[in-house]
C-alpha cells in the first residue's frame, strides 16, 4: 500500500496499516461510550479493501446487529470494527481509532456524530459540524481530516 500508515495495540501483538482514509471524527454514541469509558471516541474511516492486518489475528465480538469489533485479546486495546456482512448499497468501510497508529496525530476529526447522545456534562469548543445521529454530509463538504489546526 502506498501512503499507508501503520499502526498496532498497545502491547504489539496485533499490527496492521491503512491507506485510503477519508473520513475521521468524534462518536458520543452511547456503545462506543461504553465500550471505551469515555464520554466519546475519535474515529478515522477507510474503505475496507485498503485495510490490512499485518501482524496477528485480532479477537471480534458484535457490538451491534451490523457491526464487528476487533480488539486484541492480549492487552484489550480495541482496534477496528466493521460491518459484520459487506453491505451491497455502499461502501464496505472499515473504521478504527487514529490514536493507535504510529503517527497518531497525522488524523485529525472533522465532525460530531451522535452528538444528541452525548454526555451532559461533555462539550468541546470546537467548531466542527454537528450531527445528532448517524447521518453527516459527506466528506468532501467539510474541512478535510489532513488540514491543519486553525
Amino acid at each position: 500500500m502506498n501512503n499507508a500508515f501503520q499502526g498496532g495495540c498497545y502491547c504489539g501483538d496485533i499490527r496492521f496499516e491503512v491507506s485510503d482514509i477519508f473520513d475521521a471524527g468524534y462518536c458520543h454514541c452511547s456503545i462506543c461510550r461504553r465500550l471505551s469509558g469515555a464520554p466519546a471516541i475519535v474515529w478515522a474511516s477507510a474503505p475496507a479493501r485498503s485495510f490490512r492486518l499485518t501482524q496477528g489475528s485480532p479477537s471480534m465480538f458484535r457490538s451491534s446487529e451490523n457491526w464487528a469489533r476487533y480488539f486484541c485479546s492480549t492487552c484489550g486495546c480495541g482496534l477496528f470494527g466493521r460491518y459484520s456482512v459487506a453491505p451491497t448499497d455502499r461502501q464496505d468501510f472499515v473504521s478504527f481509532n487514529p490514536y493507535i497508529l504510529d503517527n497518531s496525530e497525522a488524523v485529525r476529526p472533522t465532525v460530531h456524530i451522535w452528538y444528541e447522545s452525548k454526555a451532559s456534562y461533555f462539550d468541546t469548543i470546537d467548531d466542527l459540524p454537528r450531527f445528532p445521529e448517524g447521518v453527516i454530509s459527506h466528506p468532501s463538504k467539510r474541512r478535510s481530516w489532513r488540514a491543519p489546526w486553525e
